[in-house]
């Protein structure tokens, strides 16, 4: 589903690969900690490998209320720490968001579905970031 906005000029629609490649460009620094995947938790990749059409039909985007709401889905290695990990992208991807919406506040989720040593082991933890509107 793509954002739109009212701008006096007309209707500008803001594609779901844009908040991909946002999302890509974010879970870059952690790639070695970080593999983004399915709902179901099958890995797509690390961030640096896969295309932003490919993640964007594994991202939840919904807008309501002068806000948005982003969801996407994680497996981690094996004895990264969540926290730091998920610290670090919700901390870029906020910064990006504030950026390209500066009049909307948000919420920023991902799902760890799994944990990757030989196998994935099932996880279903929930990391969320809220946050304000910079003007």
């Amino acid at each position: 589903m793509a954002l739109t906005r009212e701008t006096n000029l007309g209707t500008i629609a803001i594609n779901d690969n844009v908040i991909a490649k946002a999302i890509l460009r974010s879970a870059a620094p952690v790639s070695n900690k970080l593999f983004l995947s399915t709902e179901k938790g099958k890995i797509l990749g690390s961030p640096s490998r896969i295309s932003a059409s490919e993640l964007s039909s594994n991202v939840l985007i919904c807008e309501s209320e002068g806000r948005c709401d982003v969801t996407f889905y994680a497996v981690t290695r094996f004895g990264a720490s969540i926290k730091n990990v998920t610290e670090t992208v919700l901390d870029m991807l906020q910064k990006e968001f504030q950026n390209m919406f500066p009049a909307q506040s948000g919420v920023l989720t991902i799902k760890i579905v799994g944990v990757k040593s030989k196998n994935i082991a099932e996880r279903n933890i929930e990391v969320k970031r809220e946050y304000e509107a910079s003007r």
